[in-house]
């Protein structure tokens, strides 16, 4: 069954609403935010529970970059889903600026997710009346409070949104060996940090709802 993972209880808690009464049977894990606390949770919970999970669906909020006129972008509480999670600001930062160290050095930081689910997913969403971006998830260990600074890591990286657990829970992911989905819902721009105009908790219900629609309807 699927493991569906989501850092916050804001997040997970409209999924339990939405699924009550549903014969589906999948895990939850609510990890804590951050990717050092996600993967710590994941891997813990799977070294427990591996023998029921045989995929893992992260959903959540996101940040979304501000782009250029004529590229595609997500607006708020659009619904997104990864072809690619990388961790976006591990390296050395020179204000909005980021010099990211050799990846002989930190690891692996990029990872493409599993074409096939990625391509039901868009399927099952667009069935169900969504129309998902598609693109390049960047994680961050510090959500960016600039346009400044998320411009760099969208041109660094060709990002559609930015999340702070993604790629944490793609490398344990991979390390396991299980198909991973990621979808979120932009809950703000990535701009000048101001939280008058974010719509988190209308964005938490979006990707609850993504998310469930996924459960039901992937076979894995």
């Amino acid at each position: 069954m699927f493991l569906a993972v989501a850092a916050t209880e804001m997040e997970m808690t409209p999924l339990y609403r939405m699924t009550t009464g549903m014969d589906i049977g999948f895990l939850t894990l609510v990890t804590g935010v951050g990717p050092v606390a996600a993967a710590m949770q994941l891997t813990r919970f799977l070294c427990q529970e591996l023998g029921q999970v045989r995929g893992i669906i992260n959903f959540g909020v996101a940040g979304a970059y501000v782009q250029t006129p004529g590229l595609q972008i997500a607006g708020l509480l659009d619904v997104c889903l990864a072809e690619r999670e990388v961790a976006g600001d591990f390296g050395v930062s020179y204000g909005d600026d980021i010099d990211h160290l050799p990846e002989d050095l930190t690891g692996k930081l990029a990872f493409d997710l599993d074409r096939s689910l990625l391509l039901q997913s868009g399927l099952v969403l667009q069935r169900n009346g969504m129309s998902p971006h598609l693109g390049t998830f960047v994680t961050v260990n510090a959500v960016s409070g600039t346009r400044a600074r998320g411009e760099n890591l969208r041109q660094q990286w060709q990002g559609l949104c930015e999340n702070m657990e993604g790629a944490s829970i793609a490398r344990v992911a991979e390390a396991f060996a299980l198909p991973f989905l990621e979808v979120r819902s932009i809950s703000n721009m990535v701009e000048e940090r101001n939280p008058q105009n974010w719509r988190l908790a209308e964005a938490c219900a979006v990707a609850a709802d993504a998310a469930s629609c996924l459960l039901r309807e992937l076979e894995i």
